[in-house]
């Protein structure tokens, strides 16, 4: 997570130097900043010209519909991974980015963490294609990738004993995050905020389990 810098240093005058707000590890702060240079050229692209970033986005009946530029069909699983559906749906990833992709790449370290945020990212795609493979309708978000971010936080936490397992350890978390992203999934859909992908959630946290119990050990 984000980490405050208490540290006193010198300045040139020899008094104490003011730390900085936030201190974001480069790997994180650089995926920040791509989400939101990319929002910001969705919004600048012309409304004739938007194609293109449905063709970036997940779309898992693309696979059944054999289109004509496969391109699309390899590269979306990566690319959906770094498109919002507005600054609310940036705001709220953003904000698990400081949270658990900081703490990732503590953690990890750089190389580790970036592995990490794509391969859950591809999961959280996968399940959601398992789900629904012939759906029409284009995901997009890094949920998936950081739902396996926060679940290596979690299990690393859990074996420094920094963080109680409690009675279920990390299966307990699981169900409750899973639990979670389905209940937004039915609000937003209630309330016509959209339709949250919770497969890709879920598949994203279990991806994260796996790669720590076996990769990252």
């Amino acid at each position: 997570m984000t980490v405050l810098k208490f540290e006193k240093s010198a300045n040139r005058d020899g008094g104490p130097e003011h730390p900085p707000m936030f201190n974001i590890p480069p790997l994180t702060l650089y995926a920040l900043i791509a989400i939101i240079v990319i929002q910001v050229l969705q919004m600048l692209t012309p409304p004739d010209q938007g194609d293109v970033w449905y063709d970036l986005a997940f779309v898992p009946a693309r696979y059944w519909l054999l289109p004509d530029n496969m391109v699309w069909a390899i590269v979306s699983p990566f690319t959906h991974m770094f498109l919002h559906g507005g600054w609310l749906h940036v705001a709220m990833n953003g904000l698990m980015f400081m949270a658990f992709g900081a703490a990732a790449e503590r953690m990890l370290g750089r190389r580790r963490a970036a592995i990490l945020f794509v391969v859950c990212g591809l999961a959280g795609a996968a399940v959601q294609f398992a789900l629904a493979p012939q759906s029409p309708y284009p995901m997009i978000g890094a949920s998936g990738a950081l739902s396996g971010l926060f679940a290596a936080v979690i299990m690393r936490l859990m074996a420094s004993g920094s963080m109680p397992g409690g009675r279920f350890g990390i299966w307990g978390i699981a169900a409750l995050w899973i639990g979670l992203s389905f209940a937004s999934a039915l609000i937003g859909g209630a309330i016509g905020f959209g339709n949250v992908a919770w497969a890709a959630h879920a598949g994203g946290f279990f991806a994260g389990m796996a790669m720590m119990r076996f990769a990252f050990k």
